[in-house]
């Protein structure tokens, strides 16, 4: 949840924000206000009147006085409240921790930037141009997505030889049988169909178990990741529990692919013979 505290006498010159409910007047008189963007309020279902109760979060305890519209996603899932108010909430008067400045249409950014990093002031201050601290927003994205991959990856290879164990582990306490169902007449690439489709069944099923609890757990709590100042929320269309599905139907067939071809080349003689 990301909570902007502005100043009300100028916050409007940096963005258009357009109040689609509620009314702007209001956020401005009230210490206590709050404007909402509209994809939070969308998600979250506030409406003006609404109190929102961020204290177990961020000590914070404001009324919704109107939802804003900016066209910006990033803008769109934010809160803006009064600065003051936020500041005294943290005993922190006269602080902040994000300054915008607006530069006039002809003034180069990154000389700006330089020169009020280089003022006397009494704090030290790390000055970019927006485009710039978006982009450095997106790679703290691409590198949480990038570990995330690589523990795709490794959980992915774990499941891949706990498969594969299992099968091989299941051929070994069932050679007496497979070796009857040879006997019966059963064809080699039968018996390798069958142990390949009791494998992929079993992996199905976990999918399926793992993609309705994920489902489960998004429904009944919202989750979000935030980097800086951007605030995204991670939701499950049904491509996701589908990608799934195919990903445990492709790890128990190939998992089992080995184990099977060697039952399947099992001779019948010695199967028969085998104690269990």
């Amino acid at each position: 949840m990301i909570v902007h505290g502005v100043d009300k006498s100028k916050f409007q010159r940096f963005r258009a924000y357009q109040v689609t409910e509620g009314s702007l007047d209001e956020f401005m008189a009230a210490r206590d206000g709050a404007l909402v963007g509209a994809s939070i309020a969308r998600r979250k279902g506030w409406t003006p009147g609404r109190t929102v109760d961020l204290q177990s979060q961020l000590g914070l305890l404001m009324e919704v006085k109107g939802v804003f519209f900016s066209g910006n996603e990033e803008q769109d899932n934010t809160i803006l409240a009064d600065i003051e108010f936020v500041q005294d909430r943290y005993d922190a008067r006269g602080k902040a921790n994000q300054l915008l400045v607006k530069l006039a249409p002809d003034a180069p950014a990154e000389d700006v930037a330089a020169a009020i990093d280089a003022m006397p002031l009494p704090v030290r201050t790390s000055t970019q141009p927006e485009k710039a601290f978006l982009s450095a927003m997106l790679e703290d994205l691409a590198d949480l997505i990038t570990l995330a991959s690589l523990v795709v990856a490794v959980t992915m290879a774990v499941v891949f030889l706990s498969v594969a164990n299992t099968v091989a582990m299941s051929v070994r306490d069932r050679v007496r049988q497979i070796g009857v169902l040879r006997t019966l007449g059963f064809k080699r690439w039968q018996i390798m169909f069958l142990l390949a489709g009791e494998s992929a069944i079993v992996c199905v099923a976990g999918g399926l178990a793992g993609a309705g609890a994920a489902w489960l757990v998004l429904s009944v709590q919202q989750i979000s990741v935030q980097s800086r100042a951007l605030n995204l929320v991670i939701s499950m269309p049904w491509q996701a529990p589908a990608a799934g599905l195919l990903v445990a139907l492709f790890v128990g067939v190939l998992g089992a692919a080995w184990p099977a071809w060697r039952a399947s080349r099992m001779n019948i003689v010695q199967s028969l013979g085998s104690v269990s």
